[in-house]
């Protein structure tokens, strides 16, 4: 069923083909352009942008070949159908090698052309929606690192540099810092971005599995090879490969992963016939691999070959300042996602949220701010719709040589009045009003605590 809403620009100099096509397109529903010069079509390819065009590849101004890519040019996602005679197969073949979708010769079957056509949109609209998804991927990968924190600017400067290069990148950090979404946005950013990016994980696959997964298999390999299979490398071909919880490799697949990025060459398993491989490689890891490699669990060779150009991100602990421009964004985002009028949080949940120890990170924000918005019952997220974890996940700054946490009444009264005096920067009358307390009684408690020559 054609969408109503879809134009189709037929290019053909001979009116009566013209008025078939029109007669034939308007009455399956679509609105139809025509254009009877290379000229007229590039005009209303920039003017109307339909959604498929229909291409003689004779004209009188222009050979269909030559306009082709000019039409590509100005939009390289409209679907090309060329039109041709009989004895021009050939030169329609070369057309679609230069970015047609197919061809129909003429005289060509109504029915057929109707079918070709749907199909042709169909796959558009499916390669549309894809893009839009890989666009709002890279734009959310962007944005899970916004902020203007010493550490994550300087983070950024290095991946602008680093995504134009094909060096291997090494990410570091705890779990829920982003490695994953980091490597999709160097991949997104670099000259490999058209191509495949490709991730593994490391962490509970046994070394038949992750070598079967990695190199592919040819028939009769082992019992259950019933057919061959390529894998991950050959998928990820020019493009960039992501083994993430790298430290959890078994040490002979690590010897293999060495051994190919050296060569730039594999066999599947079960194989003698080499296979040539180009990939970048971004590898995450959230233990010390020197510490692995001291401890004989990493081989040294490979820390060597991976750690050309480590990245760690830091825990958003340590970058507080970038905690509110995030919860912001993930406001919005989940506002959008789940048709929610979230405006924005209240002082108390602002210092409930910046004051807490984040022990799962990024990840753990934007799950706290999806299920915050979900709870919350009006435009504003409260201190009590923030679902966080217990008392052992906050900081402690009191810890006893022997281990014991527990403050007495006094000091936790101390420490909640210096971390809401850290988040509103020394702000005494905020501080107050988020305390419940007046500014007065604030003060009284500073010189209490000797807080009141900061």
């Amino acid at each position: 069923m054609s969408n109503s809403k879809d134009k189709i620009l037929v290019v053909d100099d001979q009116p009566s083909v013209r008025f078939g096509l029109r007669s034939l397109l308007q009455t399956e529903g679509y609105r139809v352009l025509e254009a009877e010069t290379g000229a007229q079509a590039r005009s209303l390819v920039t003017e109307q942008a339909p959604q498929l065009i229909l291409l003689d590849l004779r004209l009188p101004d222009i050979n269909g070949l030559d306009l082709l890519p000019q039409l590509k040019a100005i939009d390289d996602d409209v679907p090309v159908i060329i039109l041709t005679a009989h004895g021009t197969i050939d030169t329609a073949i070369h057309a679609m090698k230069q970015g047609a979708e197919n061809f129909l010769t003429k005289p060509f079957d109504a029915d057929s052309l109707i079918i070709l056509i749907a199909k042709t949109l169909e796959q558009s609209r499916t390669r549309r929606d894809r893009l839009l998804i890989g666009l709002a991927q890279e734009r959310l990968a962007s944005e899970y690192f916004l902020g203007q924190s010493e550490s994550i600017v300087r983070i950024h400067n290095r991946i602008e540099r680093l995504a134009a290069s094909d060096t291997t990148v090494m990410l570091q950090g705890e779990t829920g810092t982003g490695k994953g979404m980091m490597a999709r946005l160097i991949h997104r950013l670099s000259e490999r971005h058209a191509k495949p990016f490709v991730t593994i994980n490391c962490a509970g696959l046994s070394r038949e599995l992750l070598e079967s997964e990695l190199f592919g298999y040819e028939k009769g390999a082992f019992t259950s090879a019933v057919q061959s299979k390529p894998g991950l490398f050959e998928l990820a071909h020019e493009g960039t490969m992501f083994f993430d919880e790298i430290a959890e490799m078994e040490l002979s697949v690590q010897a293999k992963l060495l051994n190919v990025l050296e060569q730039k060459r594999f066999r599947r398993v079960g194989g003698v016939q080499e296979k040539e491989v180009d990939v970048r490689l971004c590898v995450a890891t959230n233990k010390n691999l020197q510490g692995e490699v001291k401890r004989g669990r990493f081989r040294e060779d490979l820390y060597y070959r991976l750690s050309v150009m480590p990245i760690t991100l830091p825990p958003l602990r340590e970058r507080r300042e970038d905690i509110l421009p995030l919860v912001q964004h993930f406001i919005t985002y989940f506002d959008q996602k789940l048709n929610r009028r979230v405006q924005g949080i209240t002082p108390k949940a602002e210092v409930l949220l910046e004051s807490y120890n984040w022990p799962g990170n990024i990840r753990e924000l934007r799950n706290v701010i999806e299920r915050a918005i979900i709870l919350c019952s009006g435009d504003r997220i409260h201190a009590s719709d923030l679902p966080l974890g217990g008392v052992e996940a906050w900081e402690t700054t009191a810890s006893g040589e022997d281990g014991e946490q527990f403050l007495s009444l006094e000091e936790v009264e101390n420490l909640h009045i210096q971390r809401i005096l850290t988040a509103t920067n020394q702000n005494l009358s905020r501080g107050a009003e988020i305390l419940g307390v007046t500014r007065t009684t604030l003060y009284n408690k500073l010189r209490k605590y000797g807080l009141d020559k900061t």
